[in-house]
């Protein structure tokens, strides 16, 4: 491996790219990338940004470390990444006003499914 292939594997890595993908892209076998991987931890993984590779200052004590460098790259990161998003924060729940189920996303407590059913429903009780 050439030191412009390993220079290369590097920044590839920085920027999250799987082996598979490194290997494609420079012609190499997948296995001499994964060796190479398996030697050759990055040492500042941690404090570069993974879309652009850019060193990140670490941040104050009690603070969460940042992961990008800017707006732009964490957007960038996200959008190129769809299936790496995490999204454990949906709850099926059941509206208490059409009795329809559905799917609430960041926040268990809601009781109606729409706009239109909490007013049907606030409507219905002032008139009782």
């Amino acid at each position: 491996m050439t030191n412009h292939q390993k220079t290369e594997l590097d920044r590839m890595r920085r920027q999250g790219a799987t082996p598979a993908t490194i290997a494609e892209k420079l012609d190499l076998p997948l296995a001499t990338i994964r060796s190479y991987i398996y030697r050759h931890p990055l040492k500042e993984q941690e404090n570069t940004c993974p879309t652009c590779g850019e060193s990140i200052l670490p941040q104050g004590t009690g603070r969460k470390q940042r992961r990008f460098c800017s707006d732009a790259c964490r957007m960038a990161w996200w959008n190129s990444h769809p299936t790496d998003v995490n999204k454990q924060a949906y709850y099926p729940l059941v509206c208490m006003h059409c009795g329809k189920e559905f799917m609430s996303y960041g926040n268990k407590n809601r009781k109606y499914c729409s706009r239109e059913c909490f007013h049907a429903a606030r409507a219905a009780s002032h008139t009782h």
